[in-house]
């Protein structure tokens, strides 16, 4: 009968635990929805569009341009000849002129070429920019990704290790009451017990960090409650304290996998944050061009067709075509044009000089990173050959000391060294997907 009730309570919280609504994170979901929702890639596409805008604006510089022309006119007095006793004005005190108007400057020394071309040039390093900014937007939302899966990683692991400890303290209570084993062995195994149960209260409130740090990257909480969160491997885990939601996400495993393509990755010289800097050099380059040539003869071409009263002196109404030219050319402006071609210059130098400062850096940071992977890797295999052995001298240290040749101190720091060995492995696969995102956020994309 009282196996019977056991089973039948075992039944209801396993129904219960089982029935816990899991909330699938993963990392491409998280990608889309951090770019989708990024206030500053908006911002920059904005400015992309402008610019481009602002480019056919300066474009249509290069083409005639039609208008229609009205004006009207009043003048007090008119001249008059008398002739014969009668008075012959020429002209009236009122007159008007409306017809089409086509005009184009024939020749400018390509000073609206430059224009047109430095308008470009902006347009250009927009679109620069926004790629970049997309790229960290993702460097930082993965990063924000590998932490919370680090993070459920440290819990299944310590709840393991909960679990052993657990059951390493049933036994020595049973051996305590058969009078063979110490109160001191029971004090130690039950301290074991707590500090791990503590380590994963710890792990699931910086979880919660975590959590909300990738909510406000991503633009959503996924309608998780992230306070007191669990990993769906563990819902048939012992629990003294609410869930607040249960998580999935993509494995750790498969996700090191994705990733360790891009140690292969090279430097990208031509990346989005160099070639927009790049791209500005050339945009103050042209506009200082423009300026020099403001320093040309300008000829413009002007024609169109009117109806007009008075035709002249006489007083009628006409229709007529009229056309010309014009050539203007500046002989003193104060230097004006030949210090803003310098300033513009200057600019250009000075982005020059901003990307090579910017190049330094990213290379630095990408080999550094490469340097770091390849550290990390002889690590991983070092850990992974620890864990075996720690493993295994766990377990023949438990075998030990139910035999009576160690003390259950031996057997504690055996335990810990098999959990600091396999949450090292943990930390370091983790920071392995950190450097291996860094490479793939300035490498070339190639993969």
């Amino acid at each position: 009968m009282r196996k019977l009730f056991g089973l039948f309570v075992l039944f209801i919280i396993t129904t219960g635990l089982y029935g816990a609504e899991v909330s699938f994170l993963s990392l491409a979901q998280c990608e889309r929805d951090a770019l989708n929702s990024s206030a500053q890639l908006q911002a920059l596409q904005a400015q992309v569009l402008a610019s481009r805008a602002q480019e056919k604006s300066v474009a249509s510089s290069l083409y005639p341009s039609l208008s229609l022309d009205a004006k009207g006119m009043w003048v007090s007095e008119v001249p008059t000849l008398k002739f014969g006793g009668q008075e012959l004005k020429f002209g009236d005190t009122w007159g008007y002129s409306v017809g089409p108007t086509a005009s184009w400057v024939l020749f400018d020394n390509g000073a609206r070429s430059s224009l047109k071309k430095s308008a470009s040039k902006v347009v250009n390093a927009q679109e620069q920019s926004y790629e970049f900014a997309r790229k960290q937007i993702l460097l930082q939302v993965q990063q924000a990704y590998f932490s919370v899966q680090q993070l459920l990683q440290r819990l299944v692991l310590l709840n393991g290790q909960l679990e052993v400890a657990q059951k390493q303290l049933d036994d020595v209570q049973a051996a305590y009451k058969a009078g063979s084993k110490s109160k001191l062995d029971v004090s130690i195994a039950r301290k074991q017990v707590l500090k791990t149960q503590t380590a994963m209260s710890g792990a699931r409130s910086a979880l919660a960090g975590q959590l909300r740090a990738l909510f406000k990257l991503t633009g959503t909480d996924y309608g998780i409650v992230p306070s007191y969160p669990t990993d769906k491997r563990l819902v048939n885990a012992k629990e003294e304290n609410k869930t607040s939601a249960v998580l999935d996400t993509d494995p750790l495993e498969n996700t090191l996998q994705l990733f360790r393509p891009y140690s292969q990755s090279e430097f990208d010289e031509n990346s989005p944050k160099l070639a927009a800097l790049e791209e500005m050099a050339r945009y103050y380059n042209y506009l200082a061009d423009s300026y020099k040539d403001a320093l040309y003869p300008r000829v413009a071409l002007q024609g169109g067709a009117y109806f007009e009263y008075p035709n002249g002196a006489i007083r009628e109404h006409v229709f007529l075509g009229r056309a010309g030219a014009a050539v203007s050319m500046p002989l003193f402006e104060g230097g004006k044009d030949r210090q803003q071609a310098k300033a513009q210059k200057e600019l250009s130098r000075a982005k020059t000089y901003e990307k090579q400062d910017a190049q330094e850096t990213l290379t630095a940071l990408f080999l550094a990173a490469k340097d770091r992977l390849y550290g990390l890797q002889v690590q991983e295999n070092l850990l992974k050959d620890m864990i075996k052995q720690t493993g295994e001298t766990a377990r023949l240290t438990y075998q030990a000391y139910k035999a009576g040749a160690v003390t259950f101190f031996e057997v504690d720091r055996a335990n810990l060294d098999l959990l600091e060995s396999q949450l090292s492995l943990a930390d370091v696969q983790v920071e392995q997907l950190n450097q291996l995102a860094i490479l793939n956020s300035l490498g070339k994309e190639t993969l």
